[in-house]
């Protein structure tokens, strides 16, 4: 079982949020790859250095996103980072085999562009 996260407006709108990935026990997080997504604003990254400076940008440095689980709870920008870093050191998710056979492995984390719920 794993939760989704997704970066969404901080006020109602009835644009579509943006799937970040995954977290799934036993796992590495599985980031959604944003390639085409040029929606308002334009969410483009294709590394975590990018997924942090965009996530950072749009709910540290103003107000205008959130950050949400699946259950709709907000999960602030440093929590969620720590929990990507904490299951990039987990002993039990690095030495998963499976950790990138579905994914593509850039600088050692996952990122996909498939859909997945």
């Amino acid at each position: 079982m794993g939760t989704n996260y997704y970066l969404v407006k901080n006020r109602p709108s009835v644009m579509e949020p943006y799937h970040i990935g995954k977290s799934s026990c036993g796992w590495l997080f599985s980031f959604q790859d944003q390639n085409d997504r040029w929606n308002d604003p334009p969410i483009v990254w294709h590394t975590y250095p990018q997924v942090k400076d965009v996530l950072k940008r749009l709910t540290v440095d103003s107000d205008d996103y959130v950050i949400i689980n699946e259950y709709d709870e907000i999960i602030p920008y440093d929590e969620f980072v720590a929990m990507v870093d904490s299951k990039q050191s987990d002993p039990h998710n690095i030495s998963n085999p499976d950790n990138f056979e579905y994914a593509r492995n850039i600088d050692g984390y996952r990122f996909t562009d498939w859909e997945f719920s």
